[in-house]
């Protein structure tokens, strides 16, 4: 059991890879961030402000504005490819100089990711044992990650995937299914669609109308949103974009499924087959998840956490900086295994957790190390595939003994029978979760 000194001992090494992080984010020079991730999203913020929204996705139009940005480099041009809402959302920043705006874009992100924590935190239900130093511990191992570091290097946009999942899960837990859902759409809509492929899977499975409904309003409503600011060529062009994603970038960079191939096959026919393939598995598997918690509610957190490793696993593509999404799970999933007692089985599912986080984070610096380019290539996927199927198998098992029901609507309806309730069963907990560019 994970005394308060430790927990404080946590914290503090946490802070301390955090503090590191900013200093090297402060220390970014010009040159690197003209070449950043961000460079694309203000070429792209700029055409939009400029009324050029028809030339959004237009090579032949970003690279000259692209080429002025970072001059005198002449690194080539990195297109613009994320969603139409995420350039009218960027325009605003493009009214200061770049270096600036990616300052401001970085640090917006942040907050975004730790406001992403603190909400997992707050919903997830913790047992009575586990205090204060324990949640705060939890949430500075969440923003240790490795994720965090490439995104504020490439001041991605991580922190809304994250908080939106966050924002998802806080509705879920008390109830509101529909709201959940449309927060989760309309985050994923902002920008990085193809990173919640798995979780609409999961709300598939889950099933449940008002979540359906919910989401299909998010999607009408972001929709005619993207409509409004790119027109219906726009649209297209980015849909377009977006098929042909996997093909512009080295597949074994990509921490999704598709990293695991491309690491053997490079970038062949074969390898784009394969990815291809587990995706399909990976959905499936999301589906899965879903009817497990329509008929067993008290499973959301490890069905959940599950969800969003196989959401990433099932992306054409996703990049290291793509793996905050799973900052606010690692959190509820720490909560979820926390031991209601001292019980050795109890103590080892925290471990399970704790051991699966830091093997993304680990196997993310070894791979950006030399860009997954030593045999055996991307190692990320291999631990997400590890971390989705013991996020499986705890999810099939019973709830851990002394946690709160899922809902307070939940306990309010059971009354104080709820305090009664145990779970009993094995489970594997879970709950997870160059420098690399886009994805």
């Amino acid at each position: 059991m994970l005394t308060d000194g430790r927990a404080r001992a946590i914290a503090a090494v946490a802070v301390a890879i955090l503090l590191a992080y900013a200093l090297v984010w402060a220390r970014v020079p010009a040159l690197d961030i003209g070449r950043s991730d961000f460079t694309s999203t203000y070429v792209g913020a700029t055409l939009l402000r400029d009324g050029q929204r028809d030339h959004l996705y237009d090579e032949s139009a970003q690279s000259p504005l692209h080429s002025r940005l970072i001059a005198p480099d002449t690194e080539g041009n990195l297109p613009f490819v994320d969603a139409p809402l995420a350039a009218a959302l960027a325009a605003p920043v493009t009214l200061l100089g770049l270096d600036a705006a990616y300052r401001v874009w970085g640090l917006l992100q942040l907050a975004l990711l730790i406001g992403a924590v603190v909400v997992a935190a707050r919903a997830a239900p913790w047992p009575v044992g586990a205090g204060r130093g324990t949640r705060v511990a939890a949430c500075a191992m969440a923003l240790a990650g490795a994720g965090t570091l490439v995104g504020l290097l490439q001041a991605q946009w991580g922190g809304v995937s994250a908080f939106g999942l966050a924002l998802a899960y806080h509705e879920w837990r008390h109830g509101r299914e529909a709201r959940g859902a449309a927060v989760l759409v309309a985050a994923a809509a902002v920008a990085k669609p193809h990173l919640a492929l798995g979780l609409l899977a999961f709300m598939l499975g889950w099933g449940r109308r008002r979540m359906i409904l919910g989401a299909l309003a998010a999607a009408l409503a972001t929709g005619a949103a993207t409509l409004a600011v790119a027109g219906p060529a726009g649209l297209a062009h980015f849909v377009t974009f977006a098929v042909q994603s996997n093909t512009r970038w080295e597949l074994r960079t990509f921490v999704s499924f598709v990293g695991i191939p491309g690491s053997f096959l490079g970038n062949s026919g074969a390898a784009q087959v394969a990815g291809a393939v587990g995706s399909v598995v990976a959905l499936a598997g999301a589906v899965y998840l879903g009817r497990v918690v329509r008929h067993r509610r008290e499973r959301l957190e490890p069905a959940l956490a599950g969800a969003a490793v196989l959401s990433i696993l099932a992306a054409p593509h996703a990049g290291i900086h793509d793996l905050v999404l799973l900052a606010p799970a690692m959190v509820w999933s720490v909560a979820w295994a926390w031991p209601a007692g001292a019980a050795d089985a109890e103590t080892r599912r925290t471990l399970v957790v704790t051991a699966l986080w830091a093997g993304v984070t680990l196997s993310a610096f070894v791979s950006l190390g030399d860009n997954a380019a030593t045999p055996p290539g991307q190692l990320v996927p291999w631990v997400l595939v590890v971390a989705a199927v013991l996020a499986i198998r705890a999810a099939r098992a019973a709830r851990p003994a002394g946690h709160p029901l899922t809902s307070r609507r939940d306990a309010a309806a059971v009354g104080a029978m709820a305090h009664d309730v145990r779970g009993h069963g094995r489970l594997g907990g879970a709950g997870l979760f160059s420098l690399q560019r886009r994805g």
